[in-house]
């Protein structure tokens, strides 16, 4: 078994990695810190919930680390961590806070909903690391903030999405600025064309790291899909949570006004729910994700926004009110469950815990999607469970989810 002594990291990071309680790397994270430790372009694609932040921190600021990082330095930006939303960076910025401390680098993360001005006084003194998404980043540019001529690493985490979000001529912009010498690592929980084109495009000598792993979507997660017309989904949403006792649930819709109209629903049939959106401020935001991760609301309902790089610890059920357009969208708001497996009361026997293993094995294998009592599902075996509301335009992609996740999904009618 490898351990993360054994993978060439230095003192500092193996107490920190100990200190988080991480005991032996996973599958993804052993084979990328060697890449990207290599200096080798790295292409590593893993399931959601595998550990592929600490998969390129790791290595990364190790490299950082071998350099003079005293406090007095005006310090040139040498990693660039690029990643498609502000609640993914300003993850990775506390994640990389925790895995580095001590090594004294100095990291700004840059978002949009935060006034340029403050964030361009943030760089008089340097910074060794600059987190940002991709539209702010090339504000900052043009402005000429600072120069990224002596980058070394170049990460983009979430990859699959930023390469599709539209934004051909920001990437394009990025790559310029960057130096021809420099290492470009792509991190992603799904695959696709357009991320393998752009490989091609910009890596050289391609380390590729794919993972035997299956997505979470697939074993650890259960689906059920309820066909029903458009026009009732909001009476067949309070139905479901009458059906659910929900101690907190994800609800994912696609709009803006979606977001708005169904957490005022809630709201007035007595369930604590907050929203978020695009038009939400960043400092509310992070609030009303704090007020999720408390527990003070029982529902969170956002767009897609929140359904990559947002952890919440515990979170058990995700609803989709629409089906998401994309396919991996649908893994990715799947996802969001499964961040941590939930435990077996210590009270059962060891039979008893057979039996239900057995029983929650049969269900899945029958794909019988149908609805079944929380208290059935919630073991270690089973971390989550996604509801979906789905009208008559929305079937075809169930096909296309069926074939991202390798299992044939059933939507079946209930009786509302």
């Amino acid at each position: 078994m490898t351990i993360f002594p054994k993978l060439g990291l230095n003192d500092t990071l193996q107490a920190n990695v100990a200190a988080l309680g991480y005991k032996t790397p996973t599958y993804i994270q052993e084979q990328s810190i060697g890449a990207v430790l290599s200096g080798a372009d790295t292409y590593a694609i893993a399931p959601t919930g595998t550990g592929k932040t600490a998969a390129y921190l790791l290595p990364t600021l190790q490299e950082l680390s071998r350099t003079d990082n005293s406090a007095e330095q005006v310090r040139p930006i040498r990693a660039l961590f690029l990643v498609p939303t502000r609640e993914l960076a300003q993850q990775v910025e506390e994640s990389i806070n925790q895995y580095g401390k001590g090594l004294g680098l100095r990291t700004i993360s840059v978002f949009g909903g935060v006034r340029i001005p403050s964030q361009v006084n943030r760089f008089k003194r340097g910074a060794d690391i600059v987190v940002a998404t991709p539209k702010r980043l090339v504000d900052l540019i043009k402005l000429k903030a600072f120069s990224l001529d002596q980058i070394q690493h170049f990460v983009m985490d979430e990859a699959d999405r930023l390469v599709s979000m539209g934004i051909v001529n920001e990437l394009r912009a990025i790559m310029a600025a960057l130096p021809a010498k420099r290492q470009v690592i792509l991190f992603s929980a799904t695959d696709s064309k357009a991320l393998q084109k752009f490989s091609d495009a910009n890596q050289n000598h391609v380390k590729v790291i794919k993972t035997d792993d299956v997505q979470p979507a697939l074993d650890k997660i259960i689906h059920t899909m309820y066909r029903c017309f458009r026009d009732h989904k909001p009476e067949n949403l309070l139905t479901l949570i009458k059906m659910v006792n929900f101690d907190r649930a994800l609800i994912f819709a696609r709009t803006k006004k979606d977001v708005e109209f169904l957490t005022t629903l809630l709201n007035e049939k007595g369930h604590k729910s907050v929203g978020i959106h695009n038009e939400v401020p960043q400092k509310q935001r992070q609030e009303i994700l704090k007020q999720f991760k408390d527990h003070e609301v029982t529902f969170l309902v956002a767009t897609d926004i929140v359904s990559r790089g947002v952890d919440i610890a515990q979170l058990y059920y995700v609803i989709n009110y629409d089906l998401p357009v994309n396919a991996n969208d649908y893994i990715h708001r799947a996802g969001r469950t499964a961040r941590t497996a939930t435990s077996l009361s210590t009270n059962k026997t060891s039979d008893e815990d057979k039996k239900v293993k057995q029983s929650i094995s049969q269900q899945i294998t029958a794909e019988r999607f149908g609805f079944k009592k929380p208290e059935q599902v919630k073991t270690k075996d089973i971390h989550g469970h996604i509801f979906s509301l789905v009208s008559a335009e929305q079937e075809p992609i169930i096909e296309r989810i069926s074939q991202a996740i390798g299992k044939e999904m059933k939507v079946e009618w209930h009786s509302w």
